[in-house]
């Protein structure tokens, strides 16, 4: 489903205005975009949250989710808050690094705020980097890297979805395709609860049934093989 198409079967814009009773002057496309990107936010944190192995991302970027740092020299403290497509992280997965001999290894993840940080709370030490924190928008270090080294550090993560605006046309939520009705119900609970239509609390009903069929949906993907019991076969002589 796009966003607001000249073919109206396949319209998000389209569709909301039916459920919602409305048009382009009583609600303008530059509403509709901010309530569909609000929706999208709603069912793209509730994929990150319930899934299992499998690692969602929004289709619309052009880049898989992944970011490459430079290690430099006397600095513990490195940027890692928006990615090149300007998509917020959200999440961390894994760190890798490099060493002087161009060697990649992972880093071991450590929350600052325990008792075997003190190393990244306030640690002194120069050598190879082994361990990291991420506190709000800086990945902290457990030592001063004791050499430059470019394109040192990878970091694999999840960001948020990519947002509409008023003038796309043929672009999709970055959703599965079963899910882009969560957005377009999102946009026309909105504008009918702000009007105190009383469609809001059956759009609102709809929402959380759907919020609980992403949860399933979420938990259910997984990449590890099926591991069903099955009956041993004995070869009798």
């Amino acid at each position: 489903m796009k966003f607001n198409p000249s073919t109206e079967f396949d319209s998000m814009v389209k569709k909301i205005d039916d459920l919602a009773g409305t048009n382009s002057t009583t609600y303008p496309l530059t509403k509709k975009a901010r309530a569909v990107n609000t929706g999208l936010d709603e069912a793209y944190s509730l994929l990150l949250q319930y899934t299992d192995t499998k690692n969602y991302d929004d289709h619309n970027f052009s880049n898989i989710p992944q970011g490459t740092y430079d290690i430099t020299i006397s600095e513990r403290n490195l940027s890692v808050f928006k990615d090149e497509d300007g998509a917020e992280i959200l999440k961390i997965h894994k760190v890798i690094a490099k060493n002087s001999n161009g060697d990649w290894y992972e880093l071991k993840e450590m929350d600052i705020r325990s008792k075997n940080a003190d190393n990244i709370a306030y640690g002194t030490e120069t050598g190879q980097i082994s361990a990291y924190d991420w506190v709000g928008t800086s990945m902290v270090f457990d030592v001063t890297p004791e050499a430059t080294i470019a394109n040192g550090i990878k970091v694999f993560y999840a960001r948020n979805s990519s947002y509409f605006t008023e003038d796309d046309t043929t672009k999709e939520p970055g959703l599965p395709a079963i899910y882009h009705m969560y957005a377009v119900f999102y946009a026309a609970w909105e504008h009918c609860f702000s009007k105190g239509l009383q469609k809001a609390t059956g759009y609102e009903k709809k929402l959380k049934e759907m919020r609980e069929e992403m949860k399933k949906f979420a938990s259910s993907q997984t990449l590890v093989e099926n591991t069903r019991m099955s009956p041993l076969k004995v070869n009798a002589k």
